[in-house]
């Protein structure tokens, strides 16, 4: 297996089930607007907005400016 993919799955299996929900349908290299990712979830977005503020502490999502979100790979 190839350094980033351990990496991706390292990351994957410390997320909590509802963050895996939002963190797996974003990349790395192309960043998805908070409607986007509602839209995929089903959920409200303040839950979005609350499931991804451990990811984003943790460093493994990024949020950009415009609510734009994006994976990070360490």
């Amino acid at each position: 297996m190839a350094p980033s993919e351990e990496r991706a799955k390292l990351v994957h299996e410390s997320l909590a089930p509802a963050e895996r929900t939002l963190y797996d349908p974003l990349t790395e290299d192309e960043s998805r607007h908070m409607d986007g990712v509602v839209g995929l979830s089903g959920l409200t977005s303040s839950e979005v907005l609350a499931a991804l503020f451990d990811p984003e502490l943790k460093g493994v999502v990024r949020q950009l400016p415009g609510k734009q979100f994006l994976k990070v790979l360490l």
